[in-house]
């Protein structure tokens, strides 16, 4: 399950990967539907906006086989800090919707978009990243909660415990996971998301944030799959 803010947060990349590459089952579940955001293909803004973008969320689902879930959090606009969110998203409530999809899709592994630190910048990324390390903290010792809890590291070279070959090539379409991932994106046209379609080598990396007791002794210092 990889949690992020908005619905251009999602990362379609790992989501093409895991459910078209390893057969896994795979979502993606965005705080909100994005109604704060800007409207580059019409005049709807606001609630109206968010019915747009939900179904740019789905379309881009139907391309690379993950599911999509929804939590109530309003996307009130750009926020300056992790304070001024909680005021619009209290944390209480956004949590229980987490956890809540959480126990119907019972992930074993979980993927936080965002650190839930100040680097995140949007204040509602960094609300994103506190609330999915505190829903895996709550739910690790259960006999179904996730096993895993993993930050996205695509850029954090370094940092990165697990490095995956999303720019290997689906037998069943005849294109690579980044190039199906960037068909995907591309529908998020109101947010004008448009990306090519480029060929060759691309990586999605994951760094490793906590893990369940029994699954610490297991952990590699440095994982590659593909």
């Amino acid at each position: 399950l990889v949690i992020g803010a908005h619905p251009d947060d999602e990362d379609t990349e790992l989501l093409a990967f895991l459910s078209r590459g390893l057969g896994a089952d795979a979502a993606y579940l965005s705080l909100s539907r994005g109604e704060g955001g800007q409207n580059l293909i019409g005049p709807e803004l606001g609630p109206a906006l968010g019915l747009v973008r939900t179904g740019e969320l789905l379309a881009a689902r139907s391309v690379d086989g993950a599911r999509q879930y929804f939590t109530r959090g309003f996307d009130f606009g750009f926020s300056k800090t992790l304070e001024e969110t909680w005021r619009f998203w209290p944390r209480d409530s956004v949590l229980a919707d987490i956890v809540r999809v959480i126990r119907r899709f019972r992930p074993q592994v979980l993927v936080s978009v965002f650190s839930g630190t100040p680097r995140d910048g949007h204040g509602q990324h960094q609300e994103a990243g506190v609330l999915a390390r505190a829903a895996f903290a709550l739910l690790r010792d259960s006999a179904w909660g996730p096993r895993k809890l993993y930050r996205a590291a695509r850029f954090d070279t370094a940092g990165a415990t697990i490095t995956l070959a999303s720019g290997s090539l689906d037998p069943i379409t005849g294109k690579s996971y980044h190039q199906l991932a960037m068909a995907g994106r591309s529908l998020h046209r109101s947010q004008d998301m448009g990306q090519i379609q480029g060929l060759g080598a691309s990586v999605t990396r994951l760094a490793l944030f906590s893990a369940r007791a029994d699954e610490r002794t297991s952990v590699p210092g440095h994982q590659r799959t593909g």
